[in-house]
């Protein structure tokens, strides 16, 4: 009896490594070198900048704006053309001042940093397109700390990069189908149309919000359906909300089951 009690573990277990495995998306790690360091365009060796990496002094998610300038000179025999500039994030705000940059002349790049609903510590990128090729020439970083503002009213306790919410997690009796919502508000600045990694929703699990699209500072709510006979059910989930500027641990939703 005792072997086979081991034998039934031992066959649970390897279901749920398989069923673990099987929700997984493995990214290939060429893509992630190309994303924390990508391959520079031959215009790369033309832009001479005085300093490429900003530390930013620490600053408080109710801060102004700040600026930050990354000068640079043409190194190069021909004259660049800046096409465009990308960021990694929407609390940045990149322009050049100048659009073609002659052999010899002088240009600088001004980034703007919006702290608010950004709390906690990030390098931000900002890409520097010129007529040479899709890959960028320059790749600047302006590393940021932002602490945690007020919240006046104390409606809002918790705070996930730009939303702030009433709470972080839900519980839901086992075997009884349910919906329980939370209320946050949109502070990114923008407008906000709030999504969940689905590949990592249980499948006993539905998410949704309430509107689809909320404007910047306007209260929504996260609607969480609980259903037991679509299965996957387990005593400790979450749903992990996505966009927010934030990583995974600190953008989740804690699930309790009873």
């Amino acid at each position: 009896m005792a072997r086979l009690r081991l034998i039934s573990v031992f066959w649970l277990l390897s279901a749920c490594l398989f069923y673990a495995h099987a929700q997984m998306k493995l990214v290939p790690e060429e893509v992630l070198k190309e994303v924390s360091a990508p391959r520079l365009s031959a215009d790369s060796a033309s832009l001479d900048f005085d300093v490429r990496r900003i530390e930013a002094p620490v600053m408080n998610e109710d801060d102004a704006p700040a600026s930050f300038v990354y000068r640079f000179r043409n190194a190069g025999k021909e004259t660049v053309r800046i096409l465009r500039l990308t960021t990694n994030c929407s609390c940045v705000a990149a322009t050049c001042s100048a659009t073609e940059v002659a052999s010899g002349e002088e240009a600088e790049i001004s980034v703007r940093y919006s702290p608010k609903g950004h709390p906690g510590r990030f390098e931000r990128r900002i890409s520097v397109y010129t007529q040479d090729g899709s890959s960028p020439a320059a790749v600047l970083k302006l590393a940021v700390t932002v602490e945690n503002g007020a919240d006046p009213s104390g409606l809002w306790p918790v705070q996930m990069g730009c939303i702030r919410l009433r709470r972080s997690d839900v519980t839901f009796r086992s075997g009884e189908k349910a919906v329980e919502t939370i209320s946050f508000v949109n502070l990114s600045g923008k407008r906000l149309a709030l999504e969940c990694e689905s590949m990592m929703l249980p499948a006993c699990l539905s998410f949704s919000t309430q509107p689809k699209v909320l404007e910047d500072g306007a209260e929504g709510s996260i609607v969480l359906e609980y259903d037991p006979s679509k299965g996957s059910e387990r005593n400790d989930m979450q749903v992990m909300l996505k966009g927010l500027g934030v990583p995974p641990s600190q953008s989740s939703i804690r699930i309790r089951m009873k």
